[in-house]
This record gives structure tokens, C-alpha cells and sequence, in this order.
């Protein structure tokens, strides 16, 4: 299961996810991002909340990966997730160690 809220405030997508970021539930979360990306200003700042995400698979770690290339902000409050988050923001740009 998985839960996605949007709230927008002035240029800024806020994103809440809730439950498993895996499988077709990763297709969810990328469908419910581009959409308010088409939709928006270029200017758009996404912000997700992972803080409710209980399992990030394979499918689930690319997307966030994606989301962290494009400018996405996320943010983690579980340790597994943190490390995830953190790992995937080493790969796209090494220099940086810590969000």
C-alpha cells in the first residue's frame, strides 16, 4: 500500500509518501511527480516527505534517485531511509557527503 499527499504552496510541490515505495507503487509516486511538474511552473520546488515510507525497493530507490537529479528535496526521518537518501545523493553528485 502506499499513500501519496499533495499539498502546493505558491512555487513549492510538497510531497508526503506513506507505506511501501516499491513495484507499481514507485510508478504511483513518479506519475503523481510528473504530472504536478507538467502542470507547473519551471520554477517548481518538489519537496517529498519520506518520513512515513516503511520499504524502498530496487524501483523505488531509481525513481528517488531521479527525483534527486532533477532538484527534488527529500527528506527521511527512519535511519534506513536516511541512509538510502543519503547514498542516493552521493551518487549523483560524490562531493557531497551529508543532506
Amino acid at each position: 500500500m502506499i499513500r501519496i499527499g499533495q499539498h502546493r504552496a505558491g512555487s513549492t510541490l510538497n510531497l508526503h509518501v506513506e507505506g511501501s515505495l516499491s513495484g507499481s507503487r514507485a510508478s504511483e509516486l513518479e506519475r503523481c511527480w510528473l504530472d504536478s511538474k507538467a502542470d507547473a511552473d519551471p520554477a517548481l520546488t518538489v519537496k517529498v516527505d519520506l518520513s512515513s515510507v516503511t520499504f524502498i525497493d530496487d524501483r523505488g530507490r531509481e525513481l528517488l534517485k531521479r527525483m534527486l537529479a532533477d532538484g527534488a528535496e527529500l527528506r527521511a526521518a527512519g535511519v534506513m531511509t536516511r541512509a538510502i537518501v543519503e547514498e542516493l545523493a552521493a551518487e549523483i553528485n560524490p562531493n557531497r557527503t551529508r543532506l
